[in-house]
């Protein structure tokens, strides 16, 4: 790491053409989304992710990069202890902040909250979203925007593909599909991990206190998203950066474990590997090609208004019907850096063991690598 004496003099005394990117972990992202107020009271785990993991960006970083963390000291102690190749970055705090020189910003989300955090640390408001930018990110960032991109990619491939998710309003509706589908999934139009999400069958009925949930969320939120519920057998996503200009660039896929809709982990292996663990299921030709459509279609819909990271999750279902397997195309949509994009930063030599990336808690949360003896054969 460069010494922190280093830090005004490197930073104040650069040419201003110069790129030099200050890097932001806020997990708190998808919570401020959901929530669209200010000065928000954080879950403590939220609170207490960000500070123990705000070393993160360090493993996608490039040297001399900044990164905007809680404690300098504890940052430099949890990214050493990671054990895994990561950029030389200059941790900084909030007060370091003042009369420093940035051209780029990165945080894991655009938001309300990291906007004001930088405001009033003193950066300058021309390289911080306006906001309407924010408004703008925060609609795109809805399950409403999922849909229509689900419903894009499942057009034309109706063989091979699987979805459906429904706005609405009101319990009429949503007691309605619910007759309809027999079993479905209530998800929020933000949330955070899984916790924006409510799983209802006709045989159990609508409890108390989900009914309550549902009625509090169509009260803050304006609406919900209902979705059939579908037999999952694999889940991953494909990986992406969006430039300003509408360029879409392809960052790999990310093989992954969720139990409840809450992540668990990701493989870390070669691509090849992870695509393969994908097109046992269903033919590489209707992965490459929604991918293609992806780009067609949220280069338009992103342009001139996101520039950063963003990822779709998607699953391998099994269709009951007829005993293939079918790929559901957008289960969620994260504007916004994913552990997705982290897995495929991870640099992995071909020779050695695949790895399973996880956040585990102990005394701290901790970024834990574990070998996998013949990982390919056991996740397949």
């Amino acid at each position: 790491m460069f010494l922190k004496i280093e830090i005004l003099n490197y930073l104040c005394g650069i040419n201003k053409s110069s790129i030099v990117k200050l890097h932001i972990f806020n997990p708190e992202h998808d919570v401020v989304l959901a929530y669209n107020r200010p000065n928000i009271t954080l879950p403590h785990a939220v609170q207490e992710l960000r500070i123990n993991m705000g070393f993160l960006p360090a493993l996608w970083a490039d040297d001399a990069d900044c990164v905007l963390v809680d404690d300098v000291a504890f940052a430099i102690k949890a990214v050493r202890q990671v054990k895994r190749e990561h950029a030389d970055v200059l941790f900084l705090t909030k007060n370091d902040l003042k009369n420093l020189y940035f051209t780029k910003i990165e945080p894991w989300g655009w938001d309300r909250e990291v906007c004001t955090t930088l405001v009033e640390a003193g950066i300058n408001a021309d390289i911080i979203p306006t906001q309407e930018d924010l408004l703008n990110i925060r609609m795109l960032s809805s399950r409403r925007t999922a849909a229509g991109l689900l419903s894009y990619l499942c057009d034309g491939t109706v063989q091979q593909t699987c979805g459906k998710s429904f706005y609405v309003d009101n319990m009429r509706d949503l007691e309605s599909l619910l007759a309809e589908y027999s079993h479905v999934v209530v998800k929020a139009l933000w949330s955070s991990n899984g916790r924006g999400l409510r799983y209802l069958s006709v045989e159990q009925g609508i409890s108390d206190s989900i009914r309550g949930w549902i009625e509090s969320t169509l009260h803050n939120q304006g609406g919900i998203m209902v979705e059939p519920y579908y037999n999952k057998v694999k889940d991953f996503a494909l990986e992406f950066y969006m430039y300003g200009d509408g360029i879409i660039e392809y960052q790999g896929i990310s093989v992954f474990d969720t139990k409840n809709g809450i992540y668990t982990g990701n493989i870390i292996t070669t691509e090849d590997k992870k695509v393969s663990l994908v097109c046992k299921y269903i033919p590489v030709e209707i992965l490459t090609q929604i991918r293609q459509c992806i780009v067609e279609y949220l280069s338009e819909k992103f342009k001139n208004i996101y520039n950063g990271p963003f990822g779709i999750d998607m699953m391998i279902v099994a269709d009951a019907n007829n005993g293939q397997f079918l790929l559901h195309p957008c289960v969620e949509m994260n504007l916004r850096r994913t552990m997705g994009h982290v897995a495929n930063a991870i640099k992995h030599d071909d020779k050695e063991p695949d790895l399973l990336m996880s956040v585990v808690h102990d005394v701290n949360y901790k970024l834990k690598f574990e070998y996998m003896e013949n990982a390919f054969v056991k996740t397949i």
